[in-house]
């Protein structure tokens, strides 16, 4: 409904407050059930709901259907009940406006799916499209004013959600992300300025965050966003953190003391502003009364014309004013046997191995070519960038010829890649811009058209300047656009070189930003690293942006630095400074580079997360004699902890955890298969976890389990939605250590205080953790946990303390 996004550009729209906690106030948490079935056995309770945020001021209410996809609802066995609860739900808001005669907008709520996307999980892509598909279907059918997508945790899911809400809808889109690690970051790494970025360049109307955290730090993310976000921004965050006050699980923030955030998040131009968990039609009422009505804050755009690329874990920023970017060029199969043959037999190890070594040498970005091979086989040049993203941090090139290949690996891309590239020639253009507007990618324009390439710079321009105007035309902006004028060899014509130089600075008058593919430059000719050395240097100090080029050649790297130092791109010398005080001139030796050890190359396989070199790596040390556990020890346990140092030093994410861990594993299997010969054991203690009665959710139990077993635990896993009694039945019964409980749910946190109390009556001695998003260190102390871990190294760590004290 357009309506919507005209009346945002007048007036800030107020947000009702939180529904789960104040259900859970009517009728306890033990009763709670699937909320979602309470649209057909309570409704009475879900309009009294409604009505009270509607009196209380709001704008928006929020249908009941945060957990009415397929895949939710089979946990309670409703899967077949899509359709009903979720038209349910739309009706009880419509009697509820009905009811109260004001005139409010309706938000289908769409929550995420509570499993991760593989290689992290268990879900593909299609599925997720599928399920999300199926539930907007139906509330667009029921008849909802817009769809907000909320408190998504990983942007891949929600970029996924987008199109599949864009797919079965015309009425806009909104797409809330929450922040629940430290440092504000999703549960996969992405920052809210990395996931701003990211969903500017898609087909979203709305954006923003809400639940997981405390408001002062909504206060950062609210700022970071609209670093990025140009459209109207939506705002909603718990009531602080939740405490158990008089035996009772409640949020502690006033109305008045979340006004006081409130206010931040309109002078930093939020348009629609709300509460979540806890949050009561009281705080809806104070919002109300301050602000409901009021004309929003515009943003200044700025003038700065940026190019930007993103991964789930950085940003690529391309410009004028910015430091010279590198496009690693090193994973394409021209020249190079080895990775030909690889790539036609569907092997990754040479690929994987040039993506890590390019991001070590500098790379700020990848661009990812594998040829005819890549163009002939979609689904593998896709599964290639699902690996690389998953052991790189930095954005990806997704240069193909053909329009399969190219939407099938933007449909496993988290971030914003960009396609390299379209060209003047229809055929190009009329296939690529409408995938690069539906999956959110930038785009690089070739100055070449049905043609050929023009060899007077003037001319490309004018294929550019054609182009530039039909990127606009489908919505693209700035943002999305890279410019390569085309480097032809000067071993054909030596003023090739002077009309790309030529070319890149017509194009920058025109306020774009450049990009070239150095190593065209000295095709055919010797000493081929001199001269594209040589003319990189000149066109970086005539605009030159960006290049793909080869990032493993050092002198590329100093003359990069330099330049950016001669030219002002580096402010204050600070790169330049920073890469060189150290180094003394002087005259050194070539030391022969020694060939690494096995015991080497399997602790960086553990660290890569190669999970196959792993394996035959620990086979082939213990064949050859060493002792299995000397070979865990010595070598995988310290691999282990440097992974852990790493996640910790936010140098490591969740992708690069698991692949670490998925790896040890692999390795324990033949540790233990070779220790069971010895009749020796190596497990350092004995752990119980479960995610508590009542929750569904086991993203973070799974993980934790998953780093515990690789650290040397022995860990009894005993699902979601586990009662209490049984929790500790079997912990007494395996003798446990430890008893590992998690909750996302502020409807479940009191099970965990119900375990505390019933190991205290058997007289356990068994250490109890709790963690998840809805639990602090504070309710851990309040219901006498031993401790509480904020995430899986964490865990590892605080155990590890444990046993420590204990020896």
């Amino acid at each position: 409904m357009k309506f919507l996004l005209e009346e945002l550009n007048k007036r800030i729209l107020i947000l009702d407050g939180a529904m789960g906690t104040e259900i859970m106030k009517k009728i306890g948490s033990s009763n709670l059930g699937c909320p979602e079935l309470m649209n057909i056995e309570n409704k009475e309770l879900i309009i009294n709901i409604h009505k009270s945020y509607i009196e209380a001021g709001a704008d928006i209410i929020e249908t009941n259907t945060f957990g009415g996809n397929r895949l939710k609802l089979e946990e309670y066995g409703l899967g077949n009940r899509v359709r009903e609860l979720n038209i349910a739900g739309v009706e009880l808001a419509k009697r509820a406006i009905r009811d109260t005669g004001k005139n409010i907008f309706i938000a289908g709520s769409v929550g995420p799916l509570g499993k991760l996307i593989s290689p992290l999980g268990e879900l593909d892509e299609q599925t997720v499209f599928d399920v999300y598909f199926e539930q907007v279907k139906v509330l667009d059918e029921g008849g909802v004013d817009f769809i907000l997508i909320e408190t998504q945790i990983d942007i891949l899911e929600a970029k996924i959600a987008l199109r599949a809400a864009n797919k079965a809808t015309k009425k806009p889109v909104a797409v809330s992300i929450s922040y629940p690690l430290e440092g504000g970051l999703t549960l996969t790494g992405s920052s809210p300025s990395i996931s701003a970025a990211t969903f500017n360049a898609t087909n979203l109307d709305i954006f923003g965050v809400n639940c997981g955290g405390h408001p002062n730090e909504f206060v950062n993310f609210v700022k970071e966003i609209r670093a990025y976000w140009k459209k109207p921004m939506i705002i909603y965050a718990n009531a602080g953190i939740p405490e158990k006050i008089e035996g009772k699980i409640e949020f502690p923030m006033t109305p008045e003391e979340y006004i006081e955030y409130v206010d931040v998040f309109y002078e930093n131009g939020a348009n629609i502003i709300g509460g979540c968990c806890g949050t009561t039609p009281e705080h809806i009422k104070k919002i109300a009364k301050k602000y409901k009505g009021r004309a929003p804050i515009k943003i200044k755009e700025d003038s700065k014309k940026i190019t930007i690329a993103t991964s789930r874990n950085s940003i690529f920023e391309s410009g004028s004013f910015l430091p010279f970017k590198i496009i690693g060029e090193n994973i394409n199969p021209f020249g190079k046997k080895k990775l030909l043959k690889e790539l036609k037999e569907e092997k990754l190890d040479t690929v994987r191995k040039l993506a890590r070594k390019q991001e070590e040498a500098g790379a700020h970005a990848l661009d990812v070519n594998f040829g005819r091979t890549g163009e002939k086989r979609p689904l593998f040049y896709a599964k290639a960038i699902k690996q690389i993203q998953s052991i790189t941090k930095i954005p990806l090139f997704i240069d193909n010829n053909k329009k399969e290949a190219i939407e099938e690996a933007l449909k496993v891309y988290s971030g914003k890649a960009f396609i390299n590239s379209i060209t003047g020639d229809p055929e190009s253009y009329e296939k690529l811009f409408p995938i690069a507007k539906e999956y959110g990618a930038g785009v690089i324009l070739l100055a070449l058209n049905e043609k050929g390439i023009p060899e007077k710079a003037e001319d490309r321009v004018k294929i550019i300047e054609k182009l530039y105007k039909i990127a606009l035309d489908y919505g693209l902006t700035g943002e999305e656009l890279l410019v390569d004028p085309i480097v032809l060899t000067i071993s054909t014509s030596q003023k090739n070189g002077e009309e790309t130089i030529k070319a890149i600075r017509m194009i920058k008058e025109m306020g774009l930003n450049t990009v070239i593919g150095l190593s065209n430059f000295s095709f055919g000719l010797p000493a081929r690293d001199i001269l594209n050395r040589t003319f990189l240097a000149n066109a970086i100090y005539n605009g030159l942006d960006s290049a793909i080029l080869n990032p493993l050649d050092p002198e590329i790297i100093n003359i990069i630095k330099a330049s950016d130092a001669i030219t002002g791109r580096d402010r204050g010398l600070v790169n330049y400074v920073n890469t060189y005080k150290k180094i003394e001139i002087q005259v050194e030796k070539k030391e022969e580079k020694k060939e690494k050890t096995k015991e080497e190359r399997l602790f960086e396989a553990v660290l890569e997360g190669e999970k196959e070199e792993t394996r035959k790596l620990t086979e082939e040390i213990i064949k050859e004699g060493r002792a299995p556990l000397d070979v865990l020890e010595e070598i995988l346990s310290p691999a282990l902890k440097k992974v852990g140092d790493y996640y910790e030093q936010k140098i490591y994410f969740l992708p690069q955890l698991i692949l670490s861990a998925e790896a040890m594993e692999s390795a324990s299997e033949i540790i233990e298969k070779n220790l069971k010969v010895e009749g020796k054991t190596n497990k350092k203690a004995k752990i119980v976890i479960a995610t508590v009665k009542g929750d569904l959710h086991d993203i973070g139990k799974n993980i934790v389990a998953l780093v515990l077993r690789n650290y040397g635990y022995e860990v009894i896993d005993l699902g979601k939605n586990v009662p209490s009694e049984k929790i500790i039945e079997t912990a007494e019964k395996e003798k446990a250590d430890f008893i590992g409980l998690s909750a996302l749910m502020t409807t479940t946190m009191e099970e965990m205080g119900v375990v505390v109390n019933l190991k205290r009556e058997k007289k356990l001695k068994a250490k109890v953790f709790i963690g998840g998003a809805a639990v602090s260190p504070s309710f851990a102390r309040e219901i006498g946990a031993d401790a509480y871990c904020k995430d899986a190294m964490d865990t590892v760590r605080k155990i590890d303390k444990f046993l420590e004290e204990i020896k």
